[in-house]
């Protein structure tokens, strides 16, 4: 049966072209496109965080966040892709599209992952499909290759002749729809993680019906990542008490040994300004034009950017409008223990309850850059009780998230407001930051001293961290 596409999953319809393209074949013909956000369950191990792209391994996002209604398609044809060097470089077509999750009717697709990924990483993926799309009007045609960069969720404004040097620096003011605190996020912005190209040679699918012969192009999938970060609380080592409002964890043997109750935890240094629509790293932050990698895989030497990082300067007195700053303890970001909403908790793979606190957007740093004034950070409010019945003391810790990390251990010691340093800056490549598609999961080690928080770092399409203690 023939599949009409409606006009309103459709645009950049060039009437005036249409006739140009000629097809000697009398079947019709088709385009069919599969996206795959990857949500693999199986755990690998990015330094405690480990560094590099897929950090302490990946891990399973819920449906929500899976979740893919349209996406836009921006083919051009440059052999360099992305990074090209071509001024002349431009989109030859762009075509949206409506999607839906793929059954096991769909045909399988052409589908390659990259050569560095850890094993198993596709073990599940979530797929969409665009279903049979007619060829005909798209202007993509036969015996041409062509690359192809996907944006899924959001309109982007993006026409035929625009350059590709301009499409990569497109920027991004919102990336899901909601506040982004607890798990107010739904609609989640996502873009290529890396390119696609298809060549559009005679496909082998040929589907014969009463009604006609068709001429299925399957295009290789394509892989997508959410723009946003995941910030996730960990209560390993602690029990839920009502009596007290929070997570507790005892000091000793008993509640007459002491305890501490985790009451709210409070992210901080939130970016709210605009971001990449595209991933992009940069080599060194020493030379004045530095190798510019779009779509790059991040490592230990490199830096990931977001559109302020070269402005995050430590001879700017001001605060950031940009930041949600350290020292406000918003109420806004604040999460209460006690008043967590539905589904804002879950059980991880380790059989450990989790709380998602916020969604926030990459907040990346120059290595001479204040974290105090810059890194995105989350704040606990512990109470300490010497005994049951005693008045608790309140103490509120703070800590970077860390992206990577240079312990053995994993363990970070947490620190009250008087012990932060003004100028404790980040020093190696992407130690602390924010970066796309990653969750950022603490959970917590209580003593009479303090806290300490173990962090680990997991690619949102199974992206592991491990435990910093703060």
């Amino acid at each position: 049966m023939t599949l009409i596409v409606l006009p309103a999953v459709t645009s950049c319809y060039n009437y005036d072209q249409e006739e140009s393209v000629v097809y000697s074949d009398p079947a019709a013909n088709y385009i069919n496109v599969t996206i795959s956000v990857s949500a693999s369950d199986n755990a690998f191990t990015r330094a405690i965080p480990n560094g590099g792209e897929y950090g302490d391994g990946t891990e399973d996002a819920n449906d929500r966040e899976n979740e893919v209604k349209n996406i836009t398609l921006i083919f051009y044809q440059d052999a360099a892709g992305i990074n090209t060097t071509n001024e002349n470089a431009e989109v030859v077509s762009v075509l949206r599209y409506a999607v839906r999750p793929m059954t096991d009717n769909d045909k399988p697709t052409i589908h390659n992952h990259k050569a560095n990924e850890p094993s198993g990483y596709d073990g599940k993926e979530v797929l969409y499909t665009t279903g049979n799309q007619k060829l005909e009007g798209t202007l993509l045609e036969k015996n041409k290759t062509y690359k192809m960069l996907v944006v899924a969720n959001t309109f982007v404004n993006v026409n035929i002749g625009d350059k590709i040097k301009n499409v990569r620096d497109k920027l991004a003011s919102d990336v899901f729809n909601g506040s982004g605190i607890g798990i107010n996020a739904t609609d989640f912005v996502m873009a290529s993680e890396t390119e696609a190209e298809v060549t559009m040679n005679d496909p082998d699918d040929v589907e014969i019906t009463s009604n006609e012969t068709s001429m299925i192009y399957y295009f290789p999938c394509i892989h997508i990542e959410r723009l946003a970060a995941r910030i996730d609380y960990c209560t390993k080592g602690a029990v839920y008490d009502s009596n007290y409002n929070g997570y507790k964890y005892n000091l000793g043997l008993t509640d007459n040994d002491g305890f501490c109750v985790i009451t709210k935890v409070i992210p901080f240094n939130i970016y709210n300004g605009q971001e990449y629509l595209f991933k992009r790293v940069r080599n060194n932050w020493t030379d004045e034009t530095p190798a510019i990698t779009y779509l790059g895989d991040e490592s230990t030497t490199n830096y990931v950017v977001d559109p302020k990082t070269a402005n995050k300067d430590n001879s700017n007195t001001e605060q950031p409008v940009y930041l949600n700053p350290i020292a406000e303890m918003s109420s806004i970001y604040t999460q209460t223990m006690s008043s967590l909403s539905d589904g804002q908790t879950f059980i991880d793979d380790n059989g450990y309850n989790n709380v998602i606190i916020a969604y926030p957007k990459e907040n990346t740093l120059m290595p001479s850059s204040y974290l105090k004034k810059y890194a995105t950070g989350i704040a606990f409010e512990a109470k300490y009780y010497a005994s049951a019945s005693a008045t608790p003391v309140t103490r509120f810790y703070y800590h970077y998230l860390r992206h990577q990390g240079e312990l053995s251990t994993g363990d970070y010691q947490a620190h009250q407001w008087d012990d932060l340093s003004d100028t404790e800056y980040c020093s190696l490549p992407m130690n602390y930051g924010v970066v796309r598609n990653n969750i950022y999961r603490i959970s917590v080690k209580v003593n009479q001293q303090g806290l300490q928080f173990f962090i680990k770092v997991k690619k949102w399409d199974e992206f592991m961290h491990d435990i910093i203690y703060m």
